[in-house]
């Protein structure tokens, strides 16, 4: 029988509970993950309710699409603001200080890390923003 690794429960619920637990890989991992499925949802409805585009056409053409790149379109399009567009940045940008520089060992000097207090402001605004993207979705097919 196939294992499967896939996400129990609600992403809110999910990455306190690896924050809680020291995990800080896995947490900004389950938010980033969360928000740009999301966006890619939220860009693909854009598509089919305003510019008449086929779901069938676009629902898995938008899983192409990378978080920074469907945060931009979107903001472009107007359907998020200058604000939310850079909490998405962020939470983009701290994701990928985290796993692109985790193992990093620099030639002339030692690596630290990222600042807990900078990861913290983005966990905890992002975390409170969770539903931002769902909402909108939901708002384009009322």
């Amino acid at each position: 029988m196939v294992e499967f690794i896939r996400l129990e429960g609600f992403p809110e619920e999910a990455a306190q509970s690896a924050y809680d637990a020291g995990h800080f890989v896995e947490a900004i991992q389950i938010l980033h993950g969360w928000m740009e499925n999301q966006a890619q949802s939220l860009l693909m409805l854009v598509g089919a309710v305003h510019f008449d585009a086929k779901q069938s056409d676009t629902w898995d053409l938008t899983d192409t699409i990378g978080f920074s790149t469907c945060a931009k379109v979107l903001f472009i399009l107007n359907q998020i603001t200058k604000p939310e567009y850079d909490d998405l940045t962020e939470l983009n940008q701290m994701r990928n200080k985290i796993t692109h520089n985790l193992c990093k060992e620099p030639y002339k000097f030692v690596y630290e890390g990222v600042p807990k207090s900078d990861y913290d402001k983005v966990f905890k605004r992002t975390l409170e923003q969770i539903y931002l993207l769902t909402c909108k979705c939901g708002q384009i097919i009322e």
